[in-house]
């Protein structure tokens, strides 16, 4: 066999066994994703479920039937109500904007 056989044929070698190790790296990272990918399902469920739970303890229903409970009363059931700001905000005044150019050099 002649030497320009014998280094294509190493060369062929090296390349074939680079791509298999390429290949496996590949498929290990493939089920690495589907492992998270699986795992991020899991977790989207198990969020949903305790923020299911925990809507039951802090929601606006439990919320409403705890002030109920202490004693508390919806503002219009209330006797007296005094608005804190009455009336409306006054309108902005228009901003007028004129081109302009700006530089700011800063030295540190």
């Amino acid at each position: 066999m002649s030497p320009l056989a014998r280094a294509a044929v190493l060369a062929y070698v090296v390349v074939l066994l680079g791509l298999a190790a390429l290949g496996a790296t590949s498929q290990l990272r493939f089920r690495e994703q589907a492992r998270l990918l699986s795992a991020k399902e899991r977790a989207i469920v198990d969020l949903a479920a305790a923020r299911s739970s925990a809507a039951s303890v802090n929601g606006p229903l439990a919320v409403n039937a705890w002030a109920r409970a202490a004693g508390m009363v919806p503002a219009p059931d209330a006797p007296r109500i005094e608005p804190v700001a009455g009336g409306l905000l006054p309108p902005a005044p228009p901003v007028r904007i004129e081109p302009w150019l700006e530089v700011v050099t800063v030295w540190r």
